[in-house]
Parts: C-alpha cells; sequence; structure tokens
C-alpha cells in the first residue's frame, strides 16, 4: 500500500473543469458481467472505455455538483501534488424500507497508480463519508468488468438486495451494496 498518497476532501472551489486534463484512464475489458436470469454469467468481451477531453470536463462539473449538493468528492494526492484517484459520494440519500442508501457516484484511480491500495483508502473514507450522512448501505451502480466486480467484492460489497432506481447509471451495471452500519445487514 503506499503511504505516500494523501486522500482530501476536494471543496467545492477546489474542484475545477481542467482538473482531470492529466489522469490516465483507458479501461481495456475482457470480461464481463451479463445479468442471466436472477444472477450475472461472466461473458467474454473485448472492450475499450476512454475519457474523452470533454467527458474529462463533464465529469470534472458533475463532482462539482455532488459537492455542491452535500456530497463528499476525495482525491487521492502523489507526493508530488498530483491527482491519482479520486471518489464521489452523492450527497442525497435514498430510503428504501427502513435503511437509507447513499450513492457511491464514481471512484477512479489513474492507470499507472492501479495495484497500490490507492482505491481501498478511497473507498475506506468514502465510506466514512457516507456514515456522516446518516447512510446504513453504499448503493454502487459499477461497470460489470471482472476486475471492477473484482474490487468492489474485496472490499465487501455483494450485489444488491434492493434496487435504487435513481441511483442506477446504466441497466447494464451490475448494482452493488456495502452494510455501512451492522444493524443494516440482512432486512
Amino acid at each position: 500500500m503506499n503511504d505516500e498518497i494523501a486522500i482530501k476532501v476536494l471543496t467545492h472551489s477546489q474542484i475545477h473543469s481542467d482538473m482531470l486534463k492529466d489522469f490516465r484512464h483507458e479501461q481495456k475489458i475482457r470480461e464481463k458481467y451479463v445479468k442471466d436470469g436472477n444472477g450475472y454469467k461472466l461473458r467474454k468481451t473485448d472492450e475499450l472505455r476512454q475519457w474523452s477531453e470533454e467527458k474529462r470536463i463533464r465529469l470534472s462539473r458533475y463532482l462539482c455538483r455532488q459537492s455542491g449538493r452535500g456530497g463528499a468528492v476525495l482525491g487521492a494526492f502523489s507526493p508530488g501534488g498530483r491527482l491519482v484517484g479520486f471518489a464521489a459520494l452523492d450527497g442525497m440519500l435514498q430510503g428504501m424500507g427502513d435503511k437509507e442508501y447513499a450513492n457511491l457516484t464514481m471512484l477512479f484511480v489513474d492507470d499507472e497508480w492501479q495495484r497500490q491500495g490507492i482505491g481501498k483508502k478511497l473507498f475506506e473514507q468514502i465510506c466514512l463519508c457516507a456514515k456522516d450522512r446518516k447512510a446504513d448501505k453504499l448503493f454502487i451502480s459499477a461497470v460489470p468488468s471482472r476486475d471492477t466486480i473484482a474490487f468492489y467484492a474485496r472490499m465487501g460489497c455483494s450485489d444488491a438486495e434492493g434496487i435504487v432506481d435513481s441511483f442506477i447509471d446504466t441497466e447494464e451495471d451490475r448494482y452493488l451494496e456495502y452494510v455501512l452500519r451492522e444493524d443494516a445487514a440482512g432486512d
């Protein structure tokens, strides 16, 4: 784990349109989970996800909105001050039954900084932010790649018991949850 990485809460004024300009993100998906009845099957694929300059600006604006509406945006910074990872939590909780869900809207680590524990640090810190907002569970609408789902499984996430429609990014995503409070486990 890279102990020299600093995780910081980004204020609304620290989020700007070119903050992701040098952030490296290219996701090669060779296997992904697809819905199969009530479960998922792993299937071969050949997809490449990259961010255009326009998408980087849109993501920055989205992060700014998340921060502005009571959410949390965390940045992971290298010793030289370079942004090497970030995570965002929506500020609006959504109730399902007697549980309050927070929405993890983004978690990314720069391609050259992956597999150093930065994603884990960001996840742990964003969970604390969700607890501070009185959430019982964290909802994640995740890209269904094998690597992404494996990461969240290592963090302790499982398939979501309840689906929060307003938190869904795409119908192809895999919906996960993470229990933030022991009394919120198993409805």
